[in-house]
């Protein structure tokens, strides 16, 4: 009979292109080698200097979502569900992962473990006639126009975006309070730094307002970085008393290389 099926068959009208059978093996790798390369991240990153910084509650935030979102596609399967915006989901938060492992290169064990790992998140693409791809961390979504210069989401620049402005938040802050109290209060180096910290500001406002636009370009990327590397330079050649504008100016130069990378820009702190 038509409606019959053996457990090797697909069911008429799901988004896959291989068998019920073949989706469930490939979704309990998937949660294998996740449940592998989770326990390895985490010894990883504590016997790294990322250890107990911001960059590792990032990381882990981002294992926790992809998680979530595996979980959900999984259960969506089992009752005849799932979809291709399901599997998208699952790939979107595997990219940000991917980000990270390419920026914060770990052990090799690490590394091989979300290799492989990504290696089935490949296979499940191409069951569900996802196009995608890696690119150290960066996927060339279907949606987005081929002359775009980041090779993500427009969601995910954006996010990336609002953590820097976030930050920058908070590194200025806490560089006010540790100028007040520092030899350069009043002097022209606090001004100098001031200065570069305002120079910072406006052309990340500038980079934001392009890429609300879609106009945004690796020269307006570029250019943030120029003015960061004046701050860095000054963190750098004028360690101050409080460590708190240090650590977080160390948080924001790691979103800045995210930027960096995501946008295609070669960059190097000097």
């Amino acid at each position: 009979m038509a409606a019959a099926r053996n457990a090797d068959s697909q069911i008429v009208g799901q988004p896959y292109r291989i068998s019920d059978r073949e989706v469930t093996r490939l979704l309990d790798r998937i949660k294998n080698k996740t449940d592998t390369f989770r326990p390895r991240l985490k010894n990883a990153l504590n016997k790294s200097r990322l250890d107990r910084t911001r960059r590792e509650d990032d990381v882990n935030d981002y294992v926790k979502a992809f998680e979530e979102e595996t979980k959900r596609l999984d259960d969506h399967f089992d009752h005849h569900k799932s979809t291709t915006a399901d599997v998208d989901s699952v790939l979107q938060r595997a990219s940000r992962i991917d980000t990270f492992m390419a920026l914060h290169p770990l052990d090799n064990l690490t590394q091989a473990a979300w290799e492989t790992l990504c290696s089935d998140l490949q296979q499940l693409a191409g069951a569900y006639n996802i196009n995608w791809s890696w690119g150290g961390g960066l996927r060339a979504p279907a949606f987005s126009p081929s002359d775009l210069p980041y090779r993500i989401s427009d969601k995910e620049v954006e996010e990336i975006i609002h953590r820097i402005e976030n930050q920058s938040d908070q590194f200025r802050k806490s560089l006010n309070s540790a100028l007040d109290k520092s030899r350069f209060n009043g002097t022209r180096r606090e001004d100098d730094i001031n200065e570069f910290v305002k120079e910072f500001y406006k052309e990340t406002k500038t980079l934001h307002d392009h890429f609300d636009s879609h106009k945004s370009t690796s020269g307006d990327v570029q250019t943030v970085l120029d003015r960061a590397a004046q701050i860095d330079q000054f963190m750098r050649r004028n360690r101050l008393r409080k460590k708190e504008p240090q650590r977080d100016w160390s948080v924001l130069r790691g979103y800045l290389d995210e930027l960096a990378a995501v946008y295609n820009v070669s960059w190097r702190w000097q």
